[in-house]
């Protein structure tokens, strides 16, 4: 039930999340296309935690739903920051700047994919296995967030349920 997408539409995709906004121009993401064999790997190690964690009777939250939609996605996008294991001076404000980076690159992935009616999921679950992922694909920085693109073949986007925005907006004088 893969939803195909086109490179030219992915490359569109991706060009989006490079010219998100970041402090000083740091760009702190990068990304890794996990292609088929890494992707069916990614999910073996997930599912292996998703057993460990429930035969010891810890939470594993949306973790179920995060591996449905990666075997149902096309694609399985990774994204690291480039920065934060390696720089020796840096501090917890440094980490902040480069996350909200990274959260405007995906977001504008994401907002380029319901553009084109590619369906997504900004998955973080991924996180649960981190460092086993990091070993698969050989990167020794730190693992941000995992995006799938192309779950499913809907044309509409259903909307998710929102709060409203006055339980979200508080104002001063």
């Amino acid at each position: 039930m893969d939803q195909n997408i086109s490179p030219k539409d992915m490359k569109e995709i991706l060009e989006a999340g490079v010219l998100a906004p970041s402090p000083k121009n740091r760009q702190p993401w990068y990304f890794i296309s996990c292609g088929k064999r890494n992707k069916s790997r990614i999910l073996d190690l997930l599912k292996t935690k998703m057993e460990e964690m429930t035969l010891q009777s810890e939470n594993i939250g949306s973790l179920p739903i995060s591996t449905k939609s990666i075997e149902q996605g096309s694609e399985l996008l990774l994204v690291y920051n480039q920065y934060s294991n390696k720089e020796p001076d840096y501090n917890k404000n440094r980490w902040k700047a480069d996350i909200l980076s990274i959260g405007a690159c995906i977001q504008n992935m994401l907002l380029t994919a319901h553009a084109k009616k590619v369906q997504t999921l900004w998955i973080c679950d991924i996180l649960f296995a981190e460092a086993e992922i990091s070993a698969l694909l050989g990167s020794k920085d730190e693992l941000v967030a995992g995006v799938v693109f192309g779950i499913g073949a809907r044309k509409e986007i259903a909307k998710r349920p929102r709060m409203e925005l006055d339980s979200k907006l508080k104002q001063t004088d």
